[in-house]
C-alpha cells in the first residue's frame, strides 16, 4: 500500500461467521503521463441510489463486493460483533460482507443518496487480503 491513502470504513465477514467494522486505508491512484493512471482498481458497476429508509432495517449480507460514497444525507451501518458507525457525505464504506451474518443500516438522514460501485473480483481478493493483513 503506497504512503498516500484516504481512509474508508470496511465491512468483512469474520471466520466465525459474523461482521465486524475497521478502518481501512485505501492507496490514491495518481496520473503518470496524459492519459495514464497508476494505480487504478478494477470494476465492474456502478450506479446511485437514494434511500429514504425503506428495507435498511432487516439484517442482510452485501449483494457483491464494492465501494459506497454517500453523496447526501447520512446512514448507520452496525456489524453482527455491535460496531456501529455513521456515514456521512464523503465517507467510503467497503462491503466485503458477501457472506456470514451480515449488517444492518438505518437512514438517518434522508434523502440519502450513495454512489455504489462494484469490485471486479481481483479487487475484491486484495481488499479482503488487506483486511486480513490490518486485523
Amino acid at each position: 500500500m503506497s504512503d498516500a491513502a484516504f481512509h474508508a470504513v470496511a465491512i468483512y465477514a469474520t471466520p466465525d461467521g459474523g461482521s465486524a467494522l475497521l478502518d481501512l486505508p485505501l492507496p490514491l491512484c495518481r496520473k503518470i503521463s496524459s492519459g495514464a493512471w497508476e494505480g487504478i482498481a478494477g470494476a465492474t458497476g456502478w450506479g446511485i441510489t437514494q434511500g429514504d429508509g425503506e428495507g435498511y432495517g432487516e439484517w442482510h449480507v452485501s449483494a457483491m463486493a464494492g465501494l459506497s460514497i454517500v453523496l447526501r444525507g447520512a446512514w448507520a451501518i452496525e456489524a453482527g460483533d455491535g460496531a456501529r458507525r455513521v456515514l456521512r457525505p464523503g465517507d467510503m464504506l467497503v462491503m466485503l460482507d458477501t457472506t456470514g451474518c451480515g449488517h444492518c443500516s438505518q437512514t438517518l438522514e434522508q434523502p440519502c443518496t450513495v454512489i455504489g460501485i462494484a469490485f471486479d473480483a481481483n479487487t475484491a481478493a486484495r481488499l479482503r487480503q488487506e483486511v486480513e493483513a490490518i486485523r
